[in-house]
């Protein structure tokens, strides 16, 4: 059976259907963009300038500080060598690297037999010199009286009557006598080896049986009385130095943190060959008896208190950049920047001149690389940490 289909309206009424819709949605978006065209145009967004801390510097008169390093020094050190030669004949159970001993105290004995006799050797040729002496003058004596009862009222023409020259040789030879003994019982004296000082013993060069010469070093000590540290300074420190030594000292130790109140010894009145800057010597007395005992060769932080500085300002450390700069907002709220001229630091803070032509000045407290000058920003003040 064969079937036919007849032409269907659905088809066209459907196609009409969807143009009608897409003309109404053209239509439709025509307007709206008609609307927005003739339409109040958005404004554009606002920059906001950013908020910066602030900090009020007025100017005000501050204790100067004055700041270096240094290392501890003995007050004396000492290579100390023997004065006579022979044979280390005893040694002392505190002569040893690192025992603290007296002044005074015998360390060591060198064999003084050969000493001993000649301090015996030296007073008999004393006394025998002394006796020569004697008869000499009883001799001048006897040919003065002599003289005397001859009559004659003239000066003898010779000296060789009074005995004169003789006794004078004599007098010389028991002169000569006496100094020799002094050298000999010298030379006994040295052959007990002793500390000329109160001192540590940093080397031992001799052990018990060793010979020795005249010259031969037997130990390094140094002396415990106190300790120096010399301290170079910049021109402009030594302009904030009181100049009666009265300021207070502070040591610390740059790897511990320990610390000790010095005082200053005295001021140096030369340049260093290699900084080519004078130096102040700070010093503390009996380093060994501190409660923290303060050793030779500890490198030091030095601190000195100095004078009085009148309008000066202070700020925190963070608000000088590594460029030496510091950044404030003027009146128009917008950032300069100037150099800083620093005075000198303590702790966390910097102490610096204040900037020509203002008294009161907006610093920001932390700067950043960012920053630009006469950028707007919104300034809020905080106070000083």
């Amino acid at each position: 059976m064969e079937y036919r289909h007849e032409n269907s309206p659905v088809p066209v009424v459907v196609t009409l259907v969807a143009i009608v819709c897409i003309g109404l949605a053209i239509s439709y978006n025509g307007q709206k963009m008609a609307q927005q065209a003739n339409g109040p145009k958005p404004e554009p967004a606002k920059s906001v300038a950013p908020n910066v801390s602030v900090i009020n510097a007025v100017p005000s008169t501050y204790q100067a500080y004055v700041s270096g390093h240094g290392e501890a020094k003995a007050h004396w050190a000492l290579s100390l060598k023997a004065q006579v030669k022979g044979e280390i004949t005893n040694m002392s159970e505190q002569f040893a690297t690192g025992n603290v001993v007296k002044k005074g105290q015998v360390l060591a004995q060198i064999d003084n037999t050969e000493y001993l006799q000649a301090v015996a050797s030296a007073k008999a040729t004393l006394a025998d010199a002394k006796l020569a002496l004697q008869e000499e003058q009883d001799l001048g004596n006897q040919a003065k009286r002599e003289w005397q009862r001859s009559g004659v009222t003239q000066a003898p023409s010779s000296p060789l009557v009074f005995r004169t020259l003789q006794l004078e040789a004599a007098q010389a030879t028991a002169d000569n006598a006496q100094y020799a003994l002094q050298t000999a019982q010298r030379d006994e004296k040295n052959t007990h080896i002793s500390a000329p000082f109160d001192a540590v013993i940093l080397s031992r060069d001799v052990d018990l049986g060793t010979y020795v010469s005249i010259g031969d070093t037997l130990a390094t000590l140094n002396s415990t009385d106190k300790v120096e540290i010399s301290v170079p300074l910049s021109l402009s420190q030594w302009q904030n130095l009181a100049s009666d030594k009265s300021g207070e000292v502070i040591l610390s130790d740059v790897t511990t943190q320990n610390q000790w109140q010095g005082y200053i010894a005295r001021f140096e009145q030369h340049l260093d060959d290699s900084s080519r800057q004078r130096s102040v010597v700070v010093a503390l007395d009996k380093p060994f008896e501190q409660a923290t005992p303060l050793l030779p060769g500890t490198f030091l932080a030095v601190q000195i208190a100095g004078k009085a500085l009148n309008n000066v300002i202070k700020l925190p450390a963070s608000a000088v950049s590594q460029e030496g700069l510091i950044w404030y907002v003027n009146e128009q709220n917008t950032l300069m920047s100037i150099q800083a001229q620093k005075l000198f630091e303590r702790g966390d803070y910097v102490y610096i001149s204040p900037i020509e032509g203002h008294t009161n000045l907006r610093v920001v407290a932390r700067p950043l690389v960012s920053y630009l000058n006469d950028m707007l920003v919104n300034p809020i003040v905080e106070e000083m940490p």
